[in-house]
């Protein structure tokens, strides 16, 4: 029974983990993305705007990067991989992941452009957008390892390997 209790509670710890993940590369987005747009630093309506853009685009975050980030969690859990420089790694390749598969048709980009809007971004195939993106994962990567990534693997002491 203390062996399922353990897993329970690491269960709960990665889960913690990837919602601090999350929440921290959707700042990092934000964080950047308010500065491009020229946005001041005491800036009342810019602070509001981040209390409500954050979690909202952490929702997106988890969604888009939730079957590459189960990979490289399961990889540093079974392996133990405790260091902070794996989980940053692991960030920067979930990024380049979800970079590959949610901006490599362009279908998104083409839409906008072709109704006449003007984007006020970066488009996808400009390579700061990539670049930004796997600086937000690689700052998901080192907030998982704060929270659950310099535990990774010590559910399994004293369990034989399968």
């Amino acid at each position: 029974m203390n062996g399922v209790l353990a897993i329970i509670f690491r269960l709960a710890v990665v889960l913690l983990g990837y919602i601090g993940a999350a929440l921290a590369a959707s700042a990092f987005i934000n964080i950047l993305a308010l500065g491009a747009l020229g946005a001041e630093p005491g800036d009342p309506v810019a602070a509001a705007s981040l209390v409500f853009m954050i979690p909202l685009m952490a929702l997106v975050i988890a969604y888009f990067a939730f079957f590459p980030s189960l990979l490289v969690i399961l990889l540093t859990e079974f392996l133990g991989k405790r260091d902070w420089l794996v989980h940053a790694l692991g960030g920067g390749a979930v990024a380049f992941s979800v970079v590959g598969f949610a901006f490599g048709t362009g279908t998104v980009w083409q839409e906008v452009s072709g109704n006449g809007l003007e984007p006020y971004w970066l488009p996808p195939d400009d390579p700061r957008m990539a670049l930004l993106l796997i600086g937000a994962g690689m700052i998901g990567g080192l907030v998982y390892w704060l929270i659950a990534g310099r535990t990774a693997g010590g559910w399994r002491q004293g369990m034989p390997l399968p």
